[in-house]
């Protein structure tokens, strides 16, 4: 069971803050190590990578912060794991909200303030995920697969980054 002096808002309060740094930190400082891990673009894709490896970020905080006290090690890094791979997809399932019901924003203020509010959203939404997760047994087979899946997610995120495929999801907007 998850130690819960890593209280839910303050988890999600640091994937934010390390969520906007990613963006930042590439935006100042456009080197190629950063951009393993950074949305280098304004591109959906680019905010699932960044998302990605905040939340990452985050689980290797938490973990280091409580590794002392943590229960069942084998369940707080596979429920990790997983709620990392869910979380660019809770960004594009959250996100997407607003544009099925109202379209496009009439200006990039309200779409900031939108996505800050959806960013928040997703970690609020994967930490409750993720503490679910931790309740599941982990047989050999659920752990290839989360691995599996992790390994190739952390590919996609870094060649997709250098050379991008046919599809559209990986389009830059078009309102730069």
């Amino acid at each position: 069971m998850t130690n819960n002096k890593f209280q839910l808002v303050w988890k999600v309060f640091l994937f934010w803050v390390v969520f906007i740094t990613l963006y930042l930190l590439y935006r100042f400082f456009p080197v190629f190590p950063f951009s393993l891990i950074c949305g280098v673009t304004e591109s959906n894709f680019q905010h699932f990578k960044a998302g990605f490896f905040s939340y990452l970020i985050v689980n290797l905080i938490e973990y280091i912060r409580f590794r002392q006290t943590i229960q069942n090690r084998n369940s707080f890094v596979y429920s990790r794991m997983m709620s990392t791979l869910f979380l660019p997809w809770i960004i594009f399932l959250l996100w997407y909200i607003a544009p099925a019901i109202i379209g496009r924003w009439p200006n990039n203020t309200y779409e900031i303030v939108y996505a800050n509010v959806i960013t928040f959203s997703t970690g609020f939404f994967t930490v409750i995920l993720e503490r679910g997760l931790e309740e599941i047994q982990y047989n050999k087979s659920l752990k290839a697969v989360i691995l599996t899946l992790f390994c190739v997610s952390l590919l996609l995120y870094i060649v997709f980054t250098f050379r991008l495929p046919w599809a559209d999801v990986f389009v830059e907007p078009d309102w730069r």
